[in-house]
């Protein structure tokens, strides 16, 4: 994928130190951030919502992720999630479930289900659908065969050497899915705006991102 065709994403949470210059950053060129909005079915993330709103204010793409402890109620925490995500604005990014963690070793179909459930639900109350955010060794650990054909798509963290280069997705590691909307990769990128290492993704278009399509570029 040639370099100016490349969506530049970035991901913050409370590990990232306040403030953030949003204009900073969107000035170094990113579209859009995803910040963490919650986590299982107790935590939320305090600083999403002054970050959503200075994020909006400085022209940038917002969505907001859950990280998945699927040990508890899907519903429950789809529930917590979208509620503190509010509503997802015509301009917004896609929300996402970050599934990377198995606290209870489910078995892997208990553990898509969990997944499909939580999107489902998260789509019930907001109106769009959640990208899933995961990496291809716990892909492989879990052996799926189909994709979750009702989801946003597949946000995929592959970083090679991990060095805050893009190495690209090796083949064949993001099985069942065939393709990905996004790629993050590296969790040691360096961006105008925010102190210390940050995540950084590529998206394949603004389009596959954007939660309500080409719409929100109007």
């Amino acid at each position: 994928m040639p370099l100016r065709r490349r969506v530049l994403l970035v991901d913050l949470s409370n590990n990232n130190p306040s403030p953030i210059n949003f204009a900073a950053m969107r000035k170094a060129g990113v579209f859009g951030v995803l910040l963490k909005v919650s986590e299982g079915g107790t935590f939320v993330d305090e600083t999403f919502a002054p970050r959503a709103r200075a994020a909006r204010g400085a022209g940038l793409r917002v969505g907001g992720y859950h990280f998945a402890r699927p040990s508890g109620d899907p519903i429950a925490q789809a529930s917590l999630f979208a509620n503190h995500l509010g509503r997802v604005q015509r301009r917004d990014l896609h929300p996402a479930l970050d599934l990377e963690v198995n606290d209870d070793h489910l078995h892997p179909t208990a553990l898509f289900t969990w997944a499909h459930k939580f999107g489902e639900h998260v789509h019930r109350i907001t109106g769009v659908r959640v990208l899933w955010y995961t990496y291809p060794g716990f892909l492989a650990e879990q052996g799926w065969q189909h994709q979750l054909g009702s989801g946003a798509g597949l946000w995929i963290a592959s970083y090679g050497p991990n060095d805050g280069r893009d190495h690209g997705v090796p083949a064949g590691s993001i099985a069942p899915w065939r393709r990905y909307v996004a790629h993050q990769f590296t969790s040691v990128g360096k961006i105008a705006g925010v102190t210390g290492n940050v995540d950084l993704s590529h998206a394949r278009s603004r389009r596959q991102v954007l939660a309500h399509g080409l719409r929100g570029l109007l």
